[in-house]
C-alpha cells in the first residue's frame, strides 16, 4: 500500500507539473499556430517512451493534421482524414480513446509517415467540446508497443487541459477576427460614405454641365481628383472613330501635353487599347506600364508617376472615349475601389454623351434656323411657286408667288386643305398628293389646268411638281410642290399648233391639186416627143419639160408622203410576201443608171423574206442611195449591205464621203433638212429635205428602226431594221 500510494504521489505530481508547464506554453498567445507546437513539445516531454505527438483538429466532416512534434512531415504534407475513417477518423467518430500496437503495419493508419517512421504503439484521444469532438490527439513510440497506464491518464489530462486551450485560442481568434471583421467594414463603410459623397458631388457638377466642353472641365476637375489621382485626362473618339480630342487635362505641365491634344485613334497606348478592348487598364506600378509601352520610357508625363489607370467611357455597347488617370506613388487597386472607379467612369460616359447630344440638338437647331431663313429667301425671290403641307394635307407654308396663282392670300392657306382653297383644281391635285405620301417617290411635271379665284373664269394652265418632306430617318413629315404658271406658253404652243397644221394642210391641198396639172404637162410632153414633125431644137425642149416635170411631181410625192406622216397619222403601206435581194438589185441598177460612172455594190446574206410595202421600200432604198452618192466623192463606191437575222433583216447604206457633224446627227431625220451645203457635199443637190424624213417615216409604219453612224476614218452608214412581219395597221 506504501508503495501504490507513493507511486500514485508521483503521478499527480508529474500531472500537476506537466498540466503547469501545458498552461505555461501558451503564454497567453492566441495564435494556435504558435502554442500548439510548444505545447505538443510538453506534452512529449512529460511522458515516457514517446517518440511523437500530432493533433488533428476538424473542420467540417475532415480531420486535418494541425501540429505534430516528432512527425512534422505529416504537417507539412497537409494530411486528412475524413470522421470514420482510419484511426484518427474512428477516435473522432467513436468519441473515445483507441491504441494500436504497431501502427506502421496497422491498414486503419491511412499516412505512410508512421510507416516510414517505424512507429509501433499509437494512443489517440479525441479532444471533446460536450459531445462534440473537436479534433485527436495521438502519440506514437517507436521502441514500445504500448504506453502505462500512467502514460495514458497522463496523456488524458494533458489533452484535456489542451483542449480547454485550444478553446480558448478559437474563441480567442474568433473574436479579433470578428474585431478586425467590423473594423474593416466600418473602414469600408467609411470609404463608401466618402465616395458616396464624392460620386454625389461629380454627379451634381455633371447635371449642371450642358456642353460637352463643360462636362469635360467637370470631368477632369471634379472626377479625377475625386478618384484620387495627381493627374487626369479625357479623351474622345472623333465622329469616325480615327482621332482622339483631348478635351481636358489637370497635373501636367503644358509642354507635355502639347502633342496629345489630337492624335490618331491608333496611336500606341493605353487610350487606343482601352477603346479598342473596352476593358479598363490598371498599373499598380511604374515598372509595369512600362513593360507594355516600352517607348514611354524618359517621358517625364510617365515617369514622374508610380501608377496608372484608364477607364473606357462606355455608354451601352459603345466606348466613346477614355479617362487617365496618374498617382504619385504605388498604388494597388483592390476590387471594391476599380468597381468605384467603373462607376464614375460611367456617369463620367452618360454625361458626355448627354453634351454630345446637346451639342448636336444646338447645332441642328442653328443649322435649322439658318436653313429656314434661306428658305425663307428663297420662296420670297424664286419666280415660281412653293408650297407645303403636312400629312394631312393641310397648307403649312407657301411663298406669296403660289398665293397670287391661287388668289388667296398665304395667311387664309394656313391649315387648310386644297379643296377649301382651291375647289374647282382640287380632283386634279388630290390624288397626286396621296400617291406622293402613299409611295415616298416624287412626281415630276404634272400639267393642271383650271380655274382659281386669282382668274375667275379664265382657264389657267400650271406644271407641278410634288415630292415627300423626309426626316433624317426616312420618315416623311409632308409634301412640298413646286409650280410653274405656264398659260402663256400654253397659249402660244396652241397658236403655234394650229399655225403648223394649217401650213401642213395648204401644202397637202396644194400639193395634191398640183398633180392634175402637172400630169397634163408631162402627157403633152410625151405626145410632143412622138410627134414625127418636130424639130431637133423642139426635142430638147420637151424633153426638158418632161424632166423637170418629173422632178416637180416626185417633189409633190415627197409633200404629199409629209402630210401623210404628219395629218394622215403616217404613211400608208400595204405589206405583203416579198423577197428584198431582186428588189434591190433593182434598186442598185437604176441608182447606177441614173448616175454613170458611180459603182454601187450589192451585198446579201441570209433569209430575206418577209412581209413588206415593195413600193415604199424601193422608195426607201432610192432615197437612201441617192443620198449615198450625193454626199459622197464620184469616185468612191456605195455600198448595199443585206443580212437576214433572227426575226429581222438589217439594211445597210455606206458611203466613203465626209463625216457628218455630231451636232448635225440628232436631226439628220427631220423635215425640210438639206445637209448639202451644211456638210460642205462635193455634190450639188436639189431637193426640199424631205428624203431622209420619208425614209423613217416608211421605216416606221413597218415596225421598224432607222439610225446613223458617221465618222471620218469610217464613212456613213445608214442602218435599217425591219420586223419581217410588219405592223399590221398599214399605218404608222
Amino acid at each position: 500500500m506504501a508503495v501504490a500510494v507513493a507511486r500514485h504521489a508521483r503521478v499527480r505530481a508529474r500531472t500537476y507539473q506537466a498540466l503547469e508547464r501545458i498552461s505555461q506554453s501558451a503564454g497567453g498567445t492566441e495564435d494556435l499556430d504558435t502554442f500548439l507546437p510548444r505545447l505538443l513539445r510538453v506534452m512529449l516531454e512529460a511522458t515516457s517512451a514517446v517518440d511523437s505527438v500530432t493533433l488533428l483538429l476538424r473542420e467540417g466532416d475532415v480531420l486535418r493534421a494541425r501540429a505534430s512534434v516528432g512527425l512534422e512531415e505529416l504537417v507539412a504534407s497537409g494530411f486528412f482524414v475524413r470522421v470514420g475513417e482510419g484511426f484518427a477518423g474512428r477516435i473522432a467518430a467513436e468519441r473515445r480513446p483507441m491504441a494500436l500496437r504497431s501502427a506502421a503495419t496497422s491498414p486503419q493508419v491511412k499516412s505512410g509517415v508512421f510507416r516510414r517512421q517505424g512507429t509501433r504503439g499509437l494512443y489517440g484521444i479525441p479532444l471533446m467540446q460536450g459531445e462534440e469532438a473537436l479534433g485527436v490527439a495521438m502519440m506514437g513510440s517507436r521502441t514500445a508497443f504500448d504506453f502505462s497506464n500512467e502514460d495514458k491518464l497522463l496523456f488524458g489530462a494533458m489533452v484535456s487541459r489542451a483542449t480547454a486551450l485550444i478553446l480558448q485560442a478559437q474563441l480567442a481568434a474568433g473574436e479579433r477576427r470578428a474585431r478586425e471583421h467590423a473594423e474593416r467594414t466600418l473602414e469600408r463603410l467609411r470609404e463608401q460614405e466618402s465616395r458616396t459623397a464624392r460620386l454625389q458631388e461629380v454627379t451634381a457638377s455633371l447635371s449642371q454641365a450642358l456642353t460637352t466642353a463643360q462636362v469635360a472641365h467637370v470631368v477632369v476637375e471634379k472626377a479625377v481628383r475625386a478618384l484620387g489621382a495627381a493627374g487626369g485626362s479625357l479623351g474622345l473618339l472623333s465622329e469616325d472613330g480615327r482621332w482622339f480630342d483631348m478635351l481636358e487635362a489637370t497635373g501636367y505641365a503644358e509642354a507635355e501635353t502639347r502633342d496629345w491634344k489630337h492624335f490618331p485613334e491608333d496611336s500606341p497606348g493605353m487610350y487606343r487599347d482601352v477603346v479598342r478592348t473596352g476593358a479598363p487598364r490598371f498599373y499598380e506600378s511604374l515598372e509595369a506600364v512600362l513593360a507594355d509601352y516600352p517607348h514611354w520610357r524618359g517621358h517625364p508625363e510617365v515617369e514622374d508617376y508610380g501608377a496608372f489607370v484608364c477607364l473606357p467611357l462606355r455608354v451601352e455597347s459603345r466606348v466613346i472615349g477614355a479617362i487617365g488617370l496618374s498617382f504619385r506613388r504605388r498604388h494597388p487597386f483592390p476590387p471594391d475601389e476599380r468597381a468605384w472607379m467603373g462607376v464614375v467612369a460611367g456617369q463620367c460616359a452618360q454625361a458626355l454623351e448627354r453634351g454630345r447630344l446637346y451639342d448636336a440638338e444646338r447645332r441642328a437647331r442653328t443649322a435649322t434656323q439658318e436653313a429656314l431663313s434661306r428658305l425663307d429667301a428663297i420662296m420670297e425671290t424664286v419666280p415660281v411657286g412653293l408650297g407645303f403641307w403636312d400629312t394631312e394635307l393641310r397648307y403649312v407654308r407657301l411663298n406669296e408667288h403660289l398665293a397670287r396663282m391661287n388668289g388667296v392670300p398665304p395667311q387664309e392657306h394656313m391649315g387648310k386643305s386644297v379643296r377649301e382653297v382651291i375647289p374647282r383644281v382640287a380632283a386634279q391635285i388630290e390624288p397626286v398628293l396621296h400617291r406622293v405620301l402613299e409611295t415616298g417617290q416624287p412626281v415630276m411635271d404634272v400639267e393642271l389646268s383650271g380655274e382659281t379665284p386669282a382668274r375667275p373664269g379664265v382657264r389657267c394652265h400650271w406644271l407641278a411638281s410634288y415630292y415627300p418632306v423626309q426626316d433624317a430617318d426616312g420618315t416623311i413629315s409632308g409634301l412640298g410642290v413646286v409650280v410653274m404658271d405656264i398659260s402663256e406658253q400654253k397659249r402660244a404652243e396652241e397658236h403655234l399648233r394650229r399655225t403648223a397644221e394649217f401650213r401642213e394642210r395648204f401644202m397637202s391641198i396644194v400639193s395634191h391639186d398640183l398633180r392634175n396639172p402637172l400630169n397634163a404637162i408631162l402627157l403633152s410632153a410625151n405626145a410632143l416627143l412622138r410627134s414625127e414633125d418636130l424639130g431637133e431644137r423642139h426635142v430638147k425642149g420637151a424633153r426638158r419639160i418632161i424632166a423637170s416635170a418629173e422632178r416637180m411631181k416626185r417633189m409633190i410625192s415627197d409633200l404629199l408622203d409629209f402630210a401623210r406622216g404628219r395629218l394622215g397619222g403616217g404613211i400608208p403601206i400595204s405589206p405583203r410576201a416579198l423577197e428584198l435581194t431582186a428588189l434591190c438589185r433593182e434598186v442598185v441598177e437604176e441608182l447606177e443608171a441614173g448616175r454613170p460612172g458611180r459603182e454601187v455594190e450589192l451585198e446579201v446574206e441570209g433569209d430575206l423574206q418577209g412581209e413588206w410595202d415593195a413600193d415604199r421600200l424601193s422608195q426607201l432604198l432610192i432615197n437612201l442611195g441617192k443620198n449615198a452618192l450625193d454626199y459622197s466623192p464620184e469616185e468612191s463606191r456605195v455600198r448595199f449591205s443585206l443580212h437576214g437575222e433572227n426575226g429581222f433583216v438589217r439594211l445597210e447604206v455606206h458611203n466613203e464621203g465626209p463625216p457628218i457633224p455630231p451636232e448635225r446627227l440628232g436631226s439628220i431625220f427631220e423635215p425640210f433638212r438639206r445637209f448639202s451645203e451644211e456638210a460642205q457635199s462635193p455634190t450639188s443637190t436639189s431637193g426640199l429635205g424631205l428624203g431622209l424624213y420619208i425614209v423613217q417615216q416608211i421605216v416606221l409604219a413597218h415596225g421598224g428602226s432607222v439610225s446613223v453612224r458617221s465618222t471620218q476614218e469610217e464613212g456613213t452608214t445608214f442602218t435599217v431594221r425591219l420586223p419581217r412581219h410588219g405592223a399590221g395597221t398599214g399605218l404608222h
